[in-house]
């Protein structure tokens, strides 16, 4: 899993009631997301949103449609799969749709339960993602779960819970949401992803009165799917990924994805009824909050770069005298709670520009976390040292990090920086 895909386990479906500890719950798992990102290897240099909200069994089903539809319209970027159809093509068809929209059932089985849910999702080039999620029950009644709204103009990301009777406003600062809706629905991106794994040509169909190219991998490498429940249960142990492509049009019109995880998850979506060229318009993506939901304010992402690294770190040691002891960010999270005098209990009776700076000095201290997490899947080799490390120790490593170039970027105890070559990081980690 990657860093600030983690940043869609915002809203973890909590069973809790609707008081003032969702906005602690809801707080909390932004930041609890970083913990789980180390999983798997980055395809990108840049974080994606993705999964950080998509914890929620609200939001991440129904975001995993949105790149799912493109997940497997390439196994390989200028490859002819041997057919007669080129998946570049395909690839270079969907580039020319400004609008579609599609549906996807989900069924998550576990030992102990079946969740079955379907999502609605309209995308628009131009205008952003809107995913209507609903929970079907036993006897096939359907229930509003949440709305999703990802809003590159705005460079937020809107959730409406309505379980909870509560919405959430992710605001991204210094990241382009131009990028993550790329992650969403861009084919190029997952062709990208995908470029490892070994897929066959199934010939052709017929499906709905349509004849279809059909394509499938079963290569565990395979990541595109996992947007969805599968995502957050660790590495896959089966994976199959059926795509037909209609041969008139070169447009995806059926994906299966039947997924069994190492622990023993199930997960089966279906992605259907595609509707391309559709008219969209600004109006569509129009966030709608029904009269009564709480808000939680604004809640202010930093920008997953050095300098907020070390703003978080300054401000922290001016509140406590000393340097966090790790950069896990559920601890960190805990810690800066208590020095910021977070309390949870009055939360609810801010105003929602007090929640915003409130929480948005809590997303600052938690900058180093996030940093740190990006450096991890980047695999530049960071180190952290706080907990031998102080304000006053000029000459001592408290953080690190492997340079493109082959040296190192060390920020040290008075958080002065400076670039190292290796001999020189050695010397300076000596005990």
């Amino acid at each position: 899993m990657r860093p600030a895909e983690n940043i869609e386990k915002l809203i973890k479906d909590v069973n809790i009631d609707t008081n003032a500890k969702i906005d602690e719950e809801v707080l909390g798992e932004v930041l609890k997301a970083l913990e789980n990102s180390k999983t798997k290897k980055p395809l990108r240099p840049a974080p994606n949103i993705r999964r950080i909200i998509m914890k929620s069994r609200i939001t991440k089903l129904a975001t995993a449609a949105v790149i799912i539809i493109a997940c497997l319209t390439g196994l390989f970027l200028w490859k002819n799969t041997g057919s007669g159809i080129a998946l570049a093509d395909v690839l270079t068809r969907i580039e020319q749709v400004a609008g579609y929209m599609y549906q996807m059932r989900s069924t998550i089985t576990n030992q102990q339960t079946i969740t079955d849910l379907k999502s609605t999702v309209l995308i628009s080039q131009e205008n952003g993602i809107k995913i209507i999620t609903k929970t079907v029950d036993p006897n096939n009644n359907e229930i509003n779960s949440g709305d999703t709204y990802l809003l590159p103009k705005l460079n937020s990301i809107i959730f409406v819970v309505h379980e909870k009777r509560m919405y959430v406003r992710l605001k991204f600062d210094g990241m382009k949401l131009e990028y993550y809706k790329e992650e969403y629905n861009d084919p190029r991106i997952i062709i990208k992803q995908i470029l490892g794994c070994d897929h066959t040509s199934l010939g052709q169909s017929v499906i709905d009165g349509i004849t279809v190219e059909g394509f499938q991998t079963t290569d565990s490498a395979y990541e595109g799917g996992f947007m969805g429940q599968a995502d957050f249960e660790g590495k896959p142990e089966k994976v199959d990924v059926k795509l037909w492509v209609d041969v008139n049009t070169f447009l995806p019109v059926r994906l299966e994805e039947d997924i069994v995880m190492k622990k023993g998850t199930r997960v089966h979506e279906v992605s259907y009824d595609f509707r391309w060229n559709v008219t969209v318009n600004a109006d569509d993506f129009k966030p709608v909050i029904p009269e009564g939901y709480m808000s939680t304010g604004e809640i202010i992402v930093p920008a997953f770069k050095e300098e907020n690294a070390i703003k978080g770190l300054r401000l922290f040691t001016s509140l406590a005298g000393e340097y966090p002891d790790n950069l896990d960010a559920v601890s960190l999270n805990k810690e800066a709670r208590k020095l910021i005098g977070f309390d949870i209990d009055s939360l609810e009776d801010l105003a929602d520009d007090e929640k915003t700076k409130l929480t948005s000095e809590l997303m600052s201290i938690m900058g180093p976390a996030f940093f740190y997490e990006k450096l991890v899947e980047d695999n530049k080799d960071p180190a952290y040292y706080g907990q031998t490390v102080g304000p006053d120790d000029t000459n001592k490593v408290l953080l690190r990090w492997k340079l493109d170039d082959g040296r190192y970027r060390v920020i040290f105890g008075d958080l002065s920086i400076r670039n190292v070559t290796p001999e020189e990081l050695a010397e300076l980690e000596k005990p």
